[in-house]
């Protein structure tokens, strides 16, 4: 028995100490020699992280047929890991298999949607596929120095070489740059031009569609605001920004299920974000679905204290305006209760009584508003109900 014990534990060992030498060698870019480390771990131990980086070794030594396999296998060892789908994706785009490699992609940002070198292989294989004879051909002008199409190596991820035109990519990034400078000091019809002559040279980047849909927004050009949002998910349907901004337009709009299913949208991809999260609070008090709209707001608050001092539209994510109705207020002052703000609660009360809500029973009931037994201004609020002037 104690023999047998004894190989167990020198071939973990061995086991281990291959794995780690393929990694030091990996990190190193020493991909000849981590290919042969990482061979040497049988494949039943090889696991999701394992594969994906032998598969990246792989490809670097230009053996494109293990690579393949490789990445395959660390997609069925991890299916819910976008690495692999993404190294995959780099592969047949080397092949030139540009389809096979925007279908990878997208599977890719369905589990890891804000990765922003997904974001930017997405628009590189959509390009390429669109345009296919001219990618072939700037491809052949790049294989020189990038001889596998491949820009760089960010941790476990590959991220191509983009194969539009170079002179047209600068002149985009130029416009884009002089369109973000106008946004910031809110020249929004400016910042239109810069980005719309962005998107005349490089139509597939959905973050500028997606400012420029901004912009249009600012300007009260509500129609065309949703058309670039709309231009940004046709790009990338992951994309957040343009799902929580096109629920933003759906809201103004009064269209509160569509915008519902927007910012759900939204928050699946950032289930912390304070924006998305008030953005349904709003949305839910608008469809009168109080209850539900308070304990998002209460979640919302519990992520970020300071979420209702912004009403934000200077980003890339729109924070709609809160309606003036006095039950959302008076909800608004049962959240500040329960956080302890006082201040901002007995302040919420009066916007509520200012704005029509007169039922001083449920004031005097709600639970939340016990801790204002006694504070002067909650006492003079309860007497003005009484005896209005």
């Amino acid at each position: 028995m104690r023999p047998v014990l004894l190989i167990l534990f020198l071939s973990s060992i061995n086991l281990y100490g291959q794995a780690a030498n393929g990694n030091e060698y990996y990190e190193k870019t020493q991909y000849l020699d981590a290919v042969t480390a990482y061979e040497q771990v049988l494949p039943p131990d090889r696991d999701g992280t394992l594969l994906n980086r032998l598969g990246i070794s792989y490809h670097m030594v230009n053996r494109p047929k293990e690579a393949e396999a490789a990445f395959k296998a660390a997609i069925r060892a991890v299916p819910q890991d976008s690495p692999a789908y993404n190294n995959l994706a780099a592969l047949y785009y080397f092949q030139r298999k540009y389809g096979n490699a925007e279908r990878e992609l997208r599977r890719a940002l369905e589990h890891n949607p804000e990765n922003t070198i997904l974001r930017r292989n997405l628009r590189a294989a959509k390009y390429a596929r669109e345009n296919t004879k001219k990618a072939i051909e700037i491809a052949g002008t790049v294989v020189a120095e990038k001889p596998l199409l491949v820009q760089q190596r960010q941790g476990d991820l590959l991220e191509v070489v983009l194969l539009l035109p170079p002179p047209d990519v600068q002149q985009a990034t130029l416009h884009e740059i002089r369109g973000d400078t106008f946004f910031a000091r809110k020249l929004f019809d400016d910042a239109i031009i810069e980005y719309r002559k962005a998107i005349g040279l490089d139509r597939y980047n959905a973050s500028v569609a997606n400012r420029l849909g901004l912009a249009y927004h600012q300007s009260q050009k509500v129609k065309e605001a949703e058309e670039q949002y709309r231009q940004a998910l046709k790009l990338n349907p992951f994309y957040l920004e343009a799902l929580n901004n096109l629920g933003s337009i759906d809201y103004s709009m009064g269209r509160f299920t569509r915008a519902m299913d927007q910012y759900r949208k939204a928050l699946k991809i950032r289930p912390d974000s304070p924006t998305v999260l008030l953005n349904i609070g709003a949305c839910l008090f608008a469809m009168e679905r109080y209850d539900e709209g308070y304990l998002v707001y209460q979640r919302a608050l519990k992520i970020d204290p300071k979420s209702f001092e912004r009403t934000s539209s200077a980003g890339t994510l729109i924070q709609t305006t809160q309606r003036n109705e006095s039950m959302m207020s008076f909800y608004l002052a049962k959240v500040f209760a329960g956080s302890g703000d006082t201040d901002r609660a007995i302040s919420y009360l009066y916007k509520a009584v200012e704005e029509g809500f007169k039922d001083i029973e449920k004031i005097k009931s709600e639970p939340a508003f016990a801790v204002f037994a006694g504070d002067e201004r909650f006492m003079k609020l309860l007497e003005s109900l009484v005896t209005p002037s």
